[in-house]
């Protein structure tokens, strides 16, 4: 009898993650450092900063690989990342870690963003929960503690998204070049409340957990969109939405992400809300945010105008993880059979089966995107993430 389609599913996660992903990263460690970027052939990419994302990305995924799998190659790059952003990256003056670092490793751009500040709370609670190191849960619980004392906007509510190395708030706020002026924004808070429901789950306490519920309800209230189950993505101080952009990958993220949350905090009523908007929002997404053609998530486009084709490879991987969710909540084997057609685009359009890891993205017209293969915004956290979960979530009804 040939195996079920999830059975196949499951050990094709299993190779991805222990022959493709998990094995690529190591190459870029150095003595004391990483390199901060490589191309698609895996050739240093010149003048490239080292991004606060990448490392405190790779020892989150690193950390949860030592936690999950006991090897210690695993626990060697995860002690190493560590170490990179803890003498490196750390402002030892001001607090918070800065946000990126010249080739030779000195400090280059100091400010502080909430997103990346996100991302050290996320890992250094990982690298607590893998190897009970004092210290990593320490800095955890103090960058924290930083981030609402400095970030928290007291006026109207949510998280300030660029600082000064001294946490004077920035005149212009934004997180990349690509992205619009916007002191408050939707990815800096899912992100936050990721990391603070991440603290929650490994070492809780009263304060994560009070963090975490006015965090879930700031985003209820004031990103989820009123008319629909989706995101608003830029605001004003005041939550004026600044574009209507459309970002079906943040959207199919999110939904697993929230419910995630709410299911830490294990708050009943908070729950139930963000299972239904979960359910909600996977099914906007295959409605509207899913390519016919391929079953890949698009990029991100405004209301009124179709998708210019485009996809990078992270709503991929988070594509898989929020349709899986779905239907663990629902039974709907729609949302079962999105996930599997969507692992199908990645395998054939994102896996390089040669150098290793996944590609950037492809064009509209299916030709790859000429984008780093590791870089400062692409590190080891999207796919080895979904790899984690849907492995975990699978094994456990097997």
């Amino acid at each position: 009898m040939p195996p079920s389609p999830l059975k196949t599913f499951q050990q094709e996660l299993q190779a991805e993650l222990f022959e493709n992903i998990l094995p690529y990263w190591p190459r870029l460690r150095t003595t004391d450092s990483f390199i901060p970027a490589l191309d698609s052939l895996n050739q240093p990419v010149a003048e490239t900063p080292l991004g606060l994302v990448m490392v405190s990305r790779l020892l989150w995924t690193y950390s949860r690989a030592y936690s999950l799998y006991g090897k210690k190659e695993y626990r060697k790059l995860a002690d190493h990342a560590k170490h990179v952003l803890c003498i490196k990256f750390s402002d030892t003056e001001n607090g918070g870690y800065y946000w990126t670092l010249t080739p030779d490793g000195q400090a280059l751009e100091t400010k502080k963003q909430c997103y990346g500040q996100a991302f050290c709370i996320y890992a250094f609670s990982e690298h607590y929960h893998a190897t009970r190191e004092q210290d990593s849960l320490d800095r955890a619980y103090s960058l924290f503690r930083l981030v609402e004392a400095k970030a928290w906007d007291p006026a109207s509510g949510g998280y300030l998204e660029s600082f000064e190395a001294d946490w004077t708030p920035l005149a212009k706020m934004k997180l990349g070049d690509g992205d619009l002026e916007a002191p408050k924004t939707m990815n800096n808070h899912l992100h936050i409340i990721e990391a603070f429901a991440n603290l929650q789950k490994i070492s809780p306490s009263p304060e994560v957990e009070a963090a975490c519920r006015r965090t879930l309800q700031t985003i209820a209230d004031r990103i989820i969109l009123p008319d629909t189950p989706r995101f608003g993505l830029f605001y004003d101080k005041d939550w004026k939405l600044l574009d209507p952009v459309v970002s079906p990958g943040h959207d199919i993220e999110g939904s697993w992400l929230l419910h995630e949350a709410a299911t830490i905090i294990g708050d009943p009523e908070q729950e139930k809300e963000f299972q239904k908007l979960a359910l909600e929002m996977a099914e906007q997404v295959l409605r509207s945010g899913i390519d016919p053609h391929d079953h890949g998530v698009h990029d991100e486009f405004h209301p009124g105008q179709p998708p210019n084709g485009s996809k990078c490879w992270w709503p991929q991987a988070e594509g898989m993880v929020g349709f899986y969710n779905a239907y663990q909540l629902s039974g709907d084997t729609r949302y079962l059979e999105a996930c599997l057609q969507t692992w199908e685009y990645i395998k054939s359009a994102f896996i390089d089966r040669t150098n290793g890891e996944w590609l950037w993205g492809r064009q509209a017209d299916g030709r790859p995107m000429d984008k780093e293969k590791a870089g400062p915004w692409k590190s080891s956290y999207h796919n080895g993430r979904a790899c984690f979960e849907l492995l975990e979530r699978i094994q456990r009804v097997n």
